[in-house]
């Protein structure tokens, strides 16, 4: 367990629902499939789940659902780019309306000075939809889906690296071939933490009552540090990932310590000074709290099992695993695909 220990919660951004208004019959969308009428600020019917025809009324006044996803399904991200000036308050104002968020939270995404995903939408229609509205009110945004992130590919993990004058040898796990990049072909590398929560609830439970009682509730927490490595060119294949916990780092021989954290730090240092031509990113725990808000730390509910204790009495335990890795996996796909962008 790290002394560095940060906190990692699902839902952390809670983002505040619009006011809703009532709306005249004429305004109404009837839907193509069941029939039935919706709000003109559907995007899809409220009963059947269809896309609902676009009116002259609707296609003023819809509104992007903005549904949480699984961690299964794939969205469309909304990507928000640094610009040189500021957008007008009033612009501000309007988008936030429209993404159910505070003027203040948009301020901050445009201090931050990179891309930064303000959204992540359940169709291309809808992130569409947010993309034309905000780009009418001067902000520079795009839409990137998770097949553009790669985000169905696992990047290659990495045991050791070997370390030569000409190129950086990658050694995969066993069974798998051995990778070489010339040092200038190393275009970025991306450093963060993962950070995992685990609770466990038991509760004790009795026939004769309805609710279970808790008996015990246990909180874990662990940080490893991370390094993901991409070439400068090369096709639609993520790079390297090394795992500060799970690494041999003979490679640094006489400046290997007995620590894995050092052992890390030297090895990124080392890296950076053979290849001085990549971009060098670390700013993912800066920026946790805002990607939170397009990429909340994924959650996993399991069941701990049963057991019986007497006749009548027994005991069952539940399971939440809280991982920001897919958080950080989004973020460096998108720092990859925007070097690459950058220098093509």
């Amino acid at each position: 367990m790290s002394g560095e220990e940060e906190s990692v919660e699902a839902g952390e951004f809670d983002l505040p629902e619009p006011a809703a208004r009532p709306f005249a019959p004429a305004e109404m969308v009837a839907c193509g499939e069941c029939l039935r009428t919706n709000a003109p600020t559907r995007m899809s019917c409220l009963y059947c789940g269809a896309a609902l025809p676009v009116t002259e009324q609707s296609a003023r006044l819809r509104r992007p659902a903005l549904r949480p996803l699984e961690e299964w399904e794939a969205g469309f991200n909304v990507i928000l780019h640094p610009r040189p000036a500021p957008a007008p308050a009033e612009a501000l104002e309007e988008a936030a309306s429209l993404l159910r968020v505070g003027a203040e939270w948009l301020r901050e995404f445009q201090a931050a000075g990179r891309a930064l995903p303000l959204a992540r939408a359940a169709s291309r229609e809808e992130a569409q939809l947010i993309v034309e509205r905000l780009a009418a009110r001067g902000l520079a945004v795009e839409t990137l889906s998770d097949a553009d992130l790669l985000m169905g590919t696992r990047q290659r993990r990495l045991r050791a690296l070997g370390l030569k004058d000409d190129a950086l040898v990658g050694l995969g796990l066993p069974g798998e071939d051995e990778r070489s990049w010339e040092w200038p072909e190393i275009g970025l590398m991306v450093s963060g933490r993962v950070v995992r929560k685990r609770v466990e609830v038991e509760e004790r439970r009795e026939k004769s009552r309805r609710d279970g009682e808790v008996v015990e509730t246990r909180e874990l927490s662990e940080d490893e540090a991370v390094l993901d490595l991409y070439p400068k060119a090369g096709g639609d294949e993520p790079g390297w990932r090394v795992w500060a916990d799970n690494f041999d780092y003979s490679c640094l021989g006489a400046r290997k310590s007995l620590l894995a954290r050092e052992n890390f730090v030297t090895l990124v240092a080392l890296l950076r000074g053979r290849a001085p031509g990549a971009v060098y990113d670390d700013a993912y725990a800066g920026l946790r709290r805002l990607l939170a808000a397009a990429w909340p730390p994924a959650a996993r509910d399991d069941t701990l099992g049963f057991r019986r204790e007497r006749a009548g009495r027994y005991s069952t335990g539940a399971l939440t695993v809280v991982s920001n890795e897919t958080q950080f996996t989004r973020y460096s796909r998108l720092r990859w695909r925007l070097t690459r962008r950058g220098r093509a």
